[in-house]
């Protein structure tokens, strides 16, 4: 499992849950700053398992 961050078509963050084979799990709501989003992925990684994948897809 990975998590991969990207940006929405208003420039909002989200981030998308996927699967070993690269099928989407969840996708989140959307976020103004980046740094929410990753804040919340950062709480579900510690809840499951901390080394977990983020791939982050944004221009930033």
């Amino acid at each position: 499992m990975y998590f991969s961050i990207r940006k929405s078509s208003d420039y909002q963050y989200y981030f998308v849950i996927k699967s070993d084979n690269n099928e989407v799990v969840a996708t989140s709501e959307t976020y103004i700053l980046k740094e929410s989003a990753e804040h919340t992925i950062n709480v579900i990684k510690n809840g499951i398992n901390p080394d977990t994948l983020v791939i982050d897809v944004t221009d930033d």
